[in-house]
């Protein structure tokens, strides 16, 4: 409600409330006191915004200034529960903090007890190649067109993150050294 009635006063400061709004508007605000000095505020700082504030102030307004400070109760003095918890908290988060590192070493130093010390074992390799008879190697075919589309597909292809030297696709088995000539 106060929401709207606030949007209805900026409204009604810019010209921009409807006729019938507008009217219920200032017979409410000739009922309600507070709504009215709210409308004189909202009235000042518009025209603060379109710089139609007068050229010297009101010579008054500094003493009514001082009357309305003069008016207000002064504030009071926190109760001392409120004190001792402003203290506490600043303790309270150090003892947090302290408990998690205590945790996090504690944890690291059992992990450290825990890990074996000896080295992994090695997988072997069969001494021998079994082959089902039957089977004789096939001899691979010299395609020279599916070669020249393998040279380039790895020219032109797009390298998607990987690095220029990674291996690339081919077709027949050349030694390492053969590579390195051509």
């Amino acid at each position: 409600m106060k929401d709207t009635l606030n949007e209805q006063l900026s409204a009604l400061v810019d010209d921009e409330l409807e006729t019938g709004e507008a009217a219920l508007l200032l017979r409410q605000m000739g009922k309600d006191e507070s709504l009215r000095n709210r409308f004189a505020r909202y009235q000042l700082v518009s025209d603060a915004l379109k710089n139609n504030l007068p050229a010297q102030v009101d010579p008054g307004f500094h003493l009514r200034v001082q009357a309305a400070l003069q008016d207000e109760a002064a504030p009071q003095a926190a109760p001392a529960s409120m004190q001792f918890g402003r203290l506490l908290r600043p303790f309270a988060g150090f003892a947090v903090a302290a408990s998690v590192a205590v945790v996090a070493v504690l944890s690291l130093q059992s992990v450290r007890e825990t890990t074996p010390q000896t080295t992994p074992a090695v997988a072997t390799a069969p001494a021998e190649y079994i082959r089902a008879e039957g089977q004789a190697p096939v001899a691979r075919s010299s395609n020279r067109d599916l070669e020249a589309y393998l040279v380039n597909h790895n020219e032109f292809a797009v390298n998607r993150g990987m690095l220029p030297y990674v291996r690339i696709v081919g077709q027949g088995e050349q030694s390492r050294g053969q590579e390195d000539v051509e």
